[in-house]
């Protein structure tokens, strides 16, 4: 197989997240038409020009008037939010590697030039990376002449970076992109941008030459050696790798399969939560030998709502006591347990003398240690759960996540709890 020497990433669900912001300002046009917003409207419309967006979510909610008209509804609502969409965690990690080991990197996206100019507005860093730096590549869905799900944005990107379409891989979340990027002869990685979308991408085959070979959760799961390509070196606790082998490929393998290499990945946004501790499933210290909290759900639906799902290092301190203690903890489903809504379970790694339901937990999260698994046996869950306390004990004393200790929110008196 031929190896990737080049990728190249959708912008809106991968790099911004911009899907919330389209998903808030089409759920009011269409209440104007009298209709309401449905996933499958959202489905149909992901990853598309905006035309094409309207013009599919009109069928599929059997609103009578023309694209153009609710495309012009739209434009000044989502003008005002765009500069504003904020970077998905991850993203701007992956840039910041790419460039600084020269790695090959286009943008290919259904966006309008114009309004990927407003996105990169207020993004300095981002457009420096991804615009202004020599030998940067752009497409917008305006400069070729058929959209996704067609292939053409993919074709036009390989042919200005100079690479043939089975050199690429491809970063994308949505199902009209996947098709593209396929119908281009790529591989193509995905990272859905909407809960249950697995099935609209087809068989996933590591060994394909073209076609989707991974999905994942996040970027921050996403392992550039697995495919080749210099590792990431931002893992705690630092592994004692020489500066200047620091942007030679990886030796992994040119196929998918997450490569996270066992560190703890510094977050670039850090989570601060707060809720009560409520008696949950039992299922921690009776199934699991493990004394995991529950916090009440209603209590941080809001701040887990737009969460990468995962286990995560972070500090944590319990009423108004004044010791903060390390935790690990888990953001999401938990496959193996088959929850039916998104919760958050800290293990302290601490030993307390007596339980502490009903007080309120702070807890700065810091530090993205894994994906979500599900695991074959019991066994194999609380070996890793072990494995993550232990990888996570040992990033919480590295810069910069031990000077979280001292975060301001973790000394805060925590008072009553007045909304998520």
């Amino acid at each position: 197989m031929r190896p990737v020497e080049a990728l190249i990433l959708d912008l809106d669900g991968l790099i911004l997240d911009t899907e919330s912001l389209c998903v808030e300002v089409a759920r009011e046009i269409v209440a104007r038409h009298g209709k309401q917003l449905t996933l499958e409207a959202q489905r149909v419309a992901l990853g598309k020009r905006p035309h094409e967006c309207w013009s599919d979510v009109a069928k599929v909610l059997g609103i009578e008037v023309s694209a153009e008209q609710l495309l012009a509804e739209s434009e000044p609502l989502l003008a005002a939010r765009w500069a504003h969409a904020p970077l998905l965690p991850g993203a701007l990690r992956l840039v910041r590697h790419l460039a600084a080991c020269r790695i090959p990197l286009a943008i290919a996206t259904s966006t309008p030039r114009a309004t990927f100019a407003a996105k990169m507005s207020l993004k300095d860093e981002l457009r420096g990376l991804l615009v202004e730096r020599p030998g940067a590549v752009v497409v917008c869905g305006d400069e070729v002449d058929r959209g996704k799900p067609h292939p053409d944005v993919f074709l036009e990107a390989a042919r200005q970076l100079g690479v043939a379409p089975e050199g690429c891989l491809v970063l994308e979340d949505a199902p009209s992109g996947v098709e593209g990027a396929t119908g281009a002869g790529m591989r193509v990685l995905v990272i859905p941008s909407l809960v249950g979308l697995s099935r609209e991408y087809g068989t996933v085959d590591p060994s394909s030459c073209s076609g989707v070979v991974e999905i994942l959760p996040s970027l921050l799961a996403f392992s550039p050696a697995a495919y080749g390509l210099p590792p990431f070196r931002d893992l705690l606790p630092s592994a004692a790798i020489d500066d200047s082998d620091q942007c030679q490929g990886g030796q992994e393998g040119q196929g998918g399969g997450q490569q996270h290499g066992g560190g703890v990945i510094p977050m670039d946004r850090v989570l601060r939560i707060r809720g009560k501790v409520v008696k949950g499933f039992g299922r921690g210290s009776k199934e699991l030998g493990i004394p995991t909290a529950n916090v009440d759900p209603a209590a941080v639906a809001g701040s887990l709502a737009e969460a990468v799902t995962g286990i995560y290092a972070g500090w944590a301190r319990v009423g108004d006591k004044p010791e903060v203690h390390k935790t690990v903890l888990s953001i999401g489903w938990n496959p193996f347990f088959g929850n039916k809504e998104k919760t958050l379970e800290p293990w302290i790694l601490h030993s307390f003398d007596e339980p502490f339901y009903g007080e309120t937990l702070s807890l700065v999260i810091c530090g993205y240690v894994r994906p979500e698994a599900n695991f074959s046996s019991l066994e194999a869950l609380v070996g890793q759960i072990h494995k993550d306390a232990e990888v996570s004990r040992a990033a919480l004393d590295c810069a910069p996540l031990a000077g979280l200790h001292e975060d301001p929110f973790l000394r805060e008196p925590s008072g009553p709890l007045k909304s998520a």
